[in-house]
């Protein structure tokens, strides 16, 4: 189908959102209404105008009533729209003369009049919505790909039918994201209120194998210690840091997609400065050990000293090899004891300065790149409509093959 074409036209949006229509019923339809032209099903995006042209009243949406109109007429030659069509665009002049679109509907009106002359219509006074019998839901999502289940049926997106009194079921899913499950209860007279539903995103799982105690970080975020749980985290590239007291810092960019679980294994390698402690203090217990040792064999010549001088004393005048015995091992006492002090407190000095580098070696975790400066993705919904106009340039011939679509508000 020609106007299919429409579907791949640019949808230019330029926001400028007035906080007086934020979030209400208006803009609500507005929005499906721009969904529903995008699509190329032009009848519903009338609706929908004509909805929140109730509900507003602004000049704006009678442009995009016009709109509406003239691609339905385009794209199934019926005469009905041509003469709405025009009368839409006579009624935004009207009110708005200077308005942003009076320059594109007085063109649009000259293109149009003459076709509607040439068919033998010419343009109507108010067309009366015609009577229904049913009152009319309209439902949408700006998430992308999302799809609408309605009473356990799936249906067009966005949806815009007439439906029993009472209470549906609405399910809006859409993949990588959690599904929206809601009861609505549509009156009999009144129907029920528009809804334009973002869909929450399914966070991505992220789970972290590392040596226990080593800290986590996700966008320079502490995460905790491990060992930890997987971490739900929203999709997108995140800068990931796992740091330990005298391991070389791990770091990592991963690119998560929604409901994506990943594994990622941090193999913490000893610094230097954590090697070189060990050794220094392997030196420094040695250092102890070996003056322990000395200290030992100071006090055994302290003793062969004393046995010496016990034997000796009471028999007068010594022996002069006995004093001598006795001299010698004096000084190898002292000569021992000198050196296991020396060896101890070597042993000790360098002991403590292996324990400092080892106490003393924290983790540096490195910055995220630039790239990842800002971490995650914002929820990709597709811009809703941002105004109550919506505008296309199409070529004005039977022959339509394209157009450029932009809405405001």
């Amino acid at each position: 189908m020609k106007t299919r074409a429409l579907a791949a036209a640019v949808f230019a949006l330029a926001f400028a959102a007035s906080p007086a229509f934020a979030g209400d019923e208006a803009r609500t339809y507005f929005d499906i209404g721009a969904k529903a032209y995008q699509s190329g099903r032009y009848l519903d995006a009338a609706q929908a105008f004509e909805e929140a042209y109730r509900r507003s009243s602004r000049p704006g949406l009678l442009f995009s009533l016009g709109q509406a109109h003239r691609m339905e007429y385009f794209a199934r030659n019926d005469p009905a729209r041509l003469r709405d069509a025009i009368r839409y665009y006579e009624e935004y002049l009207a009110k708005e003369p200077q308005g942003k679109r009076a320059a594109e509907s007085a063109d649009a009106l000259s293109k149009l009049k003459p076709l509607a002359s040439g068919s033998g219509d010419k343009p109507s006074g108010p067309v009366s919505p015609p009577v229904t019998s049913k009152p009319r839901v309209m439902i949408s999502s700006p998430t992308p790909d999302v799809r609408v289940s309605f009473d356990g049926r799936s249906v067009s997106h966005p949806f815009i039918q007439e439906v029993e009194p009472g209470k549906h079921k609405l399910v809006l899913s859409a993949p990588g994201f959690q599904d929206y499950v809601r009861e609505i209860v549509v009156d009999a007279k009144t129907g029920a209120p528009p809804l334009d539903i973002p869909l929450e995103e399914r966070p991505a799982s992220l789970v972290i194998q590392a040596a226990d105690g080593a800290e986590v970080a996700i966008d320079g975020r502490l995460q905790g210690v491990t060992p930890l749980p997987a971490l739900a985290l929203r999709a997108g590239r995140h800068f990931v840091t796992v740091t330990k007291n005298g391991k070389k810092a791990f770091s990592s960019s991963v690119s998560l997609e929604r409901g994506q679980r990943k594994v990622v294994e941090a193999d913490l390698e000893s610094t230097g400065q954590r090697t070189a402690s060990w050794v220094l203090m392997g030196v420094g217990a040695g250092g102890l050990v070996a003056g322990g040792v000395l200290a030992f064999v100071a006090f055994d010549k302290q003793n062969q000293a004393r046995d010496v001088l016990d034997a000796t004393r009471g028999r007068g005048n010594q022996p002069a090899s006995e004093l001598g015995r006795y001299d010698e091992l004096r000084q190898s006492r002292d000569d021992f004891r000198l050196a296991a002090i020396i060896t101890a407190s070597a042993g000790a000095g360098v002991g403590t300065l292996g324990l400092m580098l080892h106490v003393f070696d924290p983790a540096r975790a490195p910055l995220p790149p630039a790239e990842d400066s800002t971490p995650g993705s914002p929820n990709p919904k597709t811009p809703s409509a941002p105004g109550m106009e919506i505008g296309a340039r199409p070529l004005l011939s039977p022959g339509l093959a394209g157009a450029s679509l932009y809405g405001r508000f």
